[in-house]
């Protein structure tokens, strides 16, 4: 039952993860199995490697809590696998609906940031700054290199691991969403292969770090984080134009008369607030938590 159980918590996180705006530590953090993921993240990283030397692959198996893990990494890999297909079909057919939701679950996460915002201004200041400077950049065709494509999942799996910051996000950021999307859907082995493995060794070197600063330097890490995400927001802005490889952000007006489409506004609207609605309904349910316990 404990298997089924965490296997669905991995369902939740590999949905999460698939969406700019939720990060799949912060369905680990409101499941309540958040510090049991670190925990095996750490034994990952050296006392897995003590035991099978000392006592065997039984005890390594044990020090890594290798069922929960399985269990956990399954529900993930089918959970991505299979929405990411919807997601696609999403962005191909309804580009301004989708990404509207996913600029309601954005805004909405600062809140969940601004919280711990506390006097920290210079490096919410620098992050804003960071964001701009980064979401400015020529978008254009991002190729799926294999040095890339690693370090693409390298970034991503650091940001997934922080309650809050979305890895689906990363990925916005630096072009690769979509065609990270692509590959999956298309059962690309080699480039999904070194994607996770990206994944794999950021979380057990980087992430280990930032681990350790958000636990010592929570306020400054989070001051950072929010500016990066406020800086960010052009780069999710439902109407954007391509101008030479630039990914300009623009006002409707302009977005409908350079595509010639009409804007179904009562669904774009609609998105928004639904992506906003469901992220805050999230913090809502992860505070009554807290109180309880």
């Amino acid at each position: 039952m404990n298997f089924i159980i965490t296997f669905l918590k991995g369902i939740a996180m590999g949905a999460a993860d698939v969406v700019p705006g939720v990060s799949g530590g912060t369905i680990a953090y409101l499941t309540g199995i958040y510090q049991r993921l670190l925990d095996a993240i750490h034994a990952a990283g050296g006392p897995m490697w003590i035991a099978l030397r000392k006592e065997g692959i039984a005890a390594a198996w044990k020090a890594l809590d290798g069922w929960f893990i399985l269990s956990l990494l399954t529900g993930i890999a089918i959970s991505i696998l299979s929405l990411s297909k919807v997601v696609l079909w999403g962005l191909d057919q309804h580009p301004t609906v989708i990404w509207s939701f996913f600029f309601g679950l954005i805004v909405a996460s600062l809140k969940m940031l601004a919280r711990d915002v506390k006097g920290a201004w210079l490096m919410l200041a620098l992050g804003v700054v960071m964001g701009l400077l980064l979401s400015s950049m020529p978008a254009g065709h991002v190729e799926l290199t294999p040095i890339f494509t690693f370090f693409a999942g390298f970034l991503a799996i650091c940001a997934m691991i922080l309650p809050g910051i979305s890895g689906s996000f990363i990925l916005v950021l630096l072009g690769a969403y979509e065609p990270i999307l692509n590959a999956l859907h298309d059962r690309e082995l080699g480039i999904v292969g070194i994607f996770i493995s990206g994944c794999v060794i950021g979380l057990l070197t980087f992430g280990r770090l930032l681990r350790w600063l958000f636990i010592r330097f929570e306020q400054v890490t989070v001051s950072l984080m929010t500016g990066f995400i406020i800086g960010s927001l052009i780069k999710v802005w439902p109407f954007r134009s391509l101008r030479s490889g630039w990914e300009v952000p623009v006002s409707p007006s302009v977005w409908q008369a350079e595509t010639g489409q009409s804007i179904a506004w009562p669904a774009v609207i609609l998105a928004a607030l639904l992506g906003a609605v469901l992220l805050l309904g999230l913090d809502r349910w992860a505070q009554v938590r807290r109180t309880k316990s």
